[in-house]
C-alpha cells in the first residue's frame, strides 16, 4: 500500500474527528437561555395580598416575561425588603431571584453594581427574620 492510499483510507476518520471537535466548540459557544419561570409562583403565592401589592407583582411578571430583568429586579426588592413573607412567597421569590441570577450569567450586559446590589437585597430578604 502507498502513502497516498493511508492517507486516503484515514481521512474519513480524520473528517468525523474535526467534525466532532467543531460541533462541541459550536455547542459551548451557545448562548446560555434563563431557565426558571417564577412568574406563575410569584402570582400564586401573592394573590391573597393587598391590591396594591397584587398590582406590584403583576408588573414584575410582566417585566420578567419580556426579559427586562433590570427592571424586574428594582420592582420586586421593594415588595419583598422589610415585610414578613409567608413560605410560599419565600419560595416564589428565591425562583425570581434564580431568575435573575440565570439572566445576568446568561448576559454579561446585566452583571453591574445596580442588579448585584438589587439581587443582593433580595437575598438577604429571603434570608432575614427570626431563625429558630
Amino acid at each position: 500500500m502507498t502513502a497516498s492510499a493511508h492517507r486516503v483510507r484515514f481521512c474519513p476518520w480524520l473528517v468525523f474527528a474535526l467534525l466532532a471537535v467543531l460541533a462541541g466548540t459550536l455547542a459551548a459557544c451557545k448562548p446560555k437561555s434563563v431557565r426558571a419561570d417564577a412568574t406563575k409562583p410569584l402570582e400564586q403565592s401573592f394573590k391573597e395580598a393587598e391590591p396594591e401589592m397584587r398590582q406590584m407583582i403583576a408588573t414584575v411578571n410582566s417585566n420578567l416575561k419580556a426579559g427586562n430583568y433590570q427592571e424586574a429586579g428594582r420592582l420586586l426588592e421593594p415588595v419583598v425588603s422589610g415585610r414578613q413573607l409567608t413560605a410560599q412567597q419565600k419560595q416564589a421569590v428565591s425562583i425570581a431571584l434564580q431568575q435573575l441570577n440565570q439572566a445576568v450569567a446568561a448576559n454579561p450586559v446585566l452583571d453591574n453594581k445596580e442588579m448585584y446590589e438589587l439581587r443582593n437585597k433580595i437575598f438577604q430578604a429571603l434570608h432575614s427574620g427570626p431563625r429558630f
